[in-house]
């Protein structure tokens, strides 16, 4: 499973950490995505349902794209 911590800033320059998670699931790829508290423990509420891919990339573009429609840049921050 690969982890990822990607920040999302809006148009206010307010910034969200998330937690995405991609991992193969039977014989397709998925994506999974949580915000992050303010010590870095991923909350409990979904904030997208999961994505599905044919490859890990496609499975953590199509999540990644989610975030891109809602706020105005997207990048990561580390992969853990």
């Amino acid at each position: 499973m690969a982890e990822e911590i990607l920040v999302a800033s809006d148009a206010e320059g307010q910034r969200t950490r998330f937690l995405l998670k991609v991992f193969l699931e039977g014989d397709r790829w998925t994506s999974t995505l949580a915000r992050l508290d303010e010590h870095g423990r991923p909350e409990e509420t979904a904030v997208a349902p999961r994505f599905y891919g044919l490859t890990a990339e496609q499975a953590r573009r199509r999540m990644i794209g989610v975030l891109e429609n809602q706020y105005e840049s997207v990048f990561p921050v580390k992969e853990t």
